[in-house]
């Protein structure tokens, strides 16, 4: 009978028990702060191609007045995000003439550090005449960064010629190779260069920009080239040079004679830089051309407010490519704001679980990997929404309509997409990211939450709720196996065939008279 009894204990206590860690205290599902928010669930496609993003985006809205140019084709594009807020022709096939040196200089930077030493040799003697040049000589030292200076400051087509000769017999480890063959091994550096930042529609035969019918690039690469080029704290810092003095060497060799070096003097001849009618107080470089063939050109570059913008300018007759510079420009400075939508790791929302151990929290926060930023038409900013996607692999059923994501879910897994409207058309869209690591809930980690939070949980409102209904039914199941018990034990001893036992005495069947 004992035994009997403690199986029943036991068996209460594991109904009560299942029933508390199911029901008692279950908080309210916390909802999302703007319920209204259009939600819509996005198929998650594992074995989908997902498209690479383009190296440049055009604004989503544009500014107007936007001005009227001269030049054949232009763009222009805000640096850091890579926003087109003018095209003109952009992608059309144009000769880039001496812009062409921006690529040289990256490719360059590839394979030396600006301190290291070249040796000019008779490469320089494989320029046309009527061709810019820096003016080094056979036999001299200088360094890559002065070689480069050479070519971005006086245009130098020597100075290309130096570094492609260079560079190329580097990579093949080879010092007897001609020029010819450096020269098609460096323009094939060239084009693969030009191909991993996105380029549309250049091709490179030559590392300085002289004209060849199949030397051809576009408003849309050169912006592209002058992004990467801009990346580069040298190369920056040589586009904005006005001019330069000094020793090809540095004067590192000045105590020894059997080293050739030569002094140098040029001014560049980009004049938004340089001191004149056309200069522009906030222009930062990059690189000027011409051939016939290409017309007048530029990459230029300005700073403001830090804002960096780069704007291409093809065919435009001098004076016209400078101000069609600063015109764009000027659009684009006063025409557009730089507007933050959002921080890299900084909360998104929070979310509602489902299926989660309760222990490590309800919501998950979800977060941009990067900073989210949005070129927009002056004043535009204030209009901005924002709605939510979530992947479909992470949305659970919802019966009232608010999010939830079900676990597990890895930390930094892509959980769905921003997106930043004005007035219902989208002007942005960015992914988020799982803050944390979301681990799948089991019987024990629900066991293991109910009892940590036993206080809490029980003398909640829904707490005391369920309390009450587990007791009630904990006391139905008590009674009731009381009751089917009980009827068992007469049910026994109504059909029992022993005889009865006397409680006089030890004698049985006998009676006293």
């Amino acid at each position: 009978m004992k035994k009997q009894f403690a199986k029943k204990i036991a068996l209460l206590m594991a109904i009560t028990l299942c029933l508390g860690t199911a029901s008692c205290g279950k908080k309210e599902e916390p909802k999302t702060e703007n319920p209204e928010k259009n939600v819509q669930n996005v198929e998650s496609t594992d074995q989908a191609a997902t498209p690479e993003t383009p190296a440049l985006q055009t604004a989503f809205l544009q500014a107007n007045n936007a001005p009227t140019i001269t030049a054949g084709t232009a763009i222009l594009v805000e640096q850091s995000t890579g926003t087109i807020l003018f095209d003109k022709n952009a992608k059309d096939k144009m000769y880039p003439a001496s812009m062409t040196k921006m690529v040289t200089a990256l490719v360059v930077m590839d394979y030396f550090k600006a301190e290291e030493l070249i040796t000019v040799g008779t490469e320089i003697n494989e320029v046309s005449l009527d061709s810019s040049k820096a003016g080094h000589v056979n036999g001299e030292t200088l360094t890559v960064k002065n070689l480069i200076r050479g070519l971005i400051i006086p245009s130098g087509n020597d100075s290309a010629n130096v570094l492609a000769t260079a560079v190329a017999k580097k990579v093949k480890n080879n010092q007897s190779l001609s020029f010819a063959e450096c020269q098609d091994i460096f323009a094939g550096l060239m084009n693969d260069k030009a191909k991993a930042l996105g380029a549309v529609n250049t091709h490179f035969t030559n590392a300085h920009g002289y004209h060849d019918e199949n030397h051809y690039s576009c408003a849309y690469d050169m912006a592209l080239f002058g992004r990467a080029y801009l990346a580069n704290s040298t190369l920056a810092e040589i586009a904005n040079e006005k001019s330069f003095s000094g020793n090809g060497a540095d004067n590192m060799f000045a105590q020894n004679k059997e080293k050739k070096t030569q002094d140098y003097s040029w001014k560049s001849h980009n004049l938004l830089i340089t001191s004149n009618e056309y200069n522009y107080s906030y222009a930062s470089g990059i690189k000027t051309g011409f051939t016939n063939e290409a017309g007048d050109c530029v990459s230029a570059a300005a700073m403001k407010d830090g804002v960096t913008l780069i704007a291409i300018i093809f065919n435009s007759p001098d004076p016209a490519r400078w101000l069609d510079a600063k015109s764009l420009f000027e659009y684009g400075f006063n025409g557009y704001e730089k507007v933050e939508l959002g921080k890299a790791a900084a909360v998104v929302e929070a979310v509602p679980l489902v299926k989660h151990k309760r222990l490590e929290g309800d919501t998950l926060d979800v977060v941009f990997h990067q900073d989210v930023v949005a070129y927009l038409p002056t004043g535009e900013a204030s209009k901005v929404t924002k709605t939510m996607e979530y992947e479909q692999e992470y949305l659970a059923e919802s019966k009232d309509n608010v999010v939830k994501l079900k676990a597990p879910i890895k930390k930094d897994a892509k959980v769905g997409t921003a997106s930043f409207q004005i007035g219902g058309k989208t002007v942005l869209t960015e992914p988020v990211f799982a803050g944390r690591e979301v681990s799948k809930g089991t019987i024990w980690s629900s066991i293991h939450y109910f009892f940590k939070n036993f206080t809490s949980v029980v003398f909640s409102v829904k707490g005391l709720i369920g309390l009450g209904v587990i007791v009630a039914v904990g006391a139905l199941i008590f009674l009731g196996a009381r009751f089917i018990g009980g009827r068992r034990r007469r049910s026994a001893r109504g059909y029992s065939f022993r005889q009865p036992i006397s409680r006089r005495g030890n004698r049985r069947g006998k009676r006293r008279f």
